[in-house]
């Protein structure tokens, strides 16, 4: 593999970490799926329930995108890194 194939990877699964929080943030099911418009306690367990439901899905889309972003860095680094190697070999020709 070359180095600017894993960079295209490393694009590629950090546009997919990218999606995948936004689905986090759409896949909750709502309060009602939880039994939160009961009374009593076990409305008030249901309203528990999807509150740290939505706090868990809202940390882990968090966490998707940032690491999303951490590949495309490295992919770009990466290409930095190509980019150097191709300097220094063209330099390496013209010497005497």
């Amino acid at each position: 593999m070359r180095l600017e194939d894993l960079a295209h990877r490393l694009d590629s699964a950090g546009d997919d970490l990218a999606a995948a929080s936004t689905t986090l943030s759409i896949i909750d099911p709502g309060a009602r799926a939880l039994g939160a418009d009961a009374s009593g306690a076990l409305g008030e367990l249901g309203r528990d329930l999807h509150r740290l439901l939505a706090t868990a899905l809202t940390a882990r889309g968090a966490e998707a995108a940032a690491h999303g972003a951490r590949l495309a860095e490295t992919a770009h680094a990466l290409r930095q890194v190509v980019a150097g190697y191709r300097t220094a070999e063209a330099d390496s020709r013209t010497l005497p």
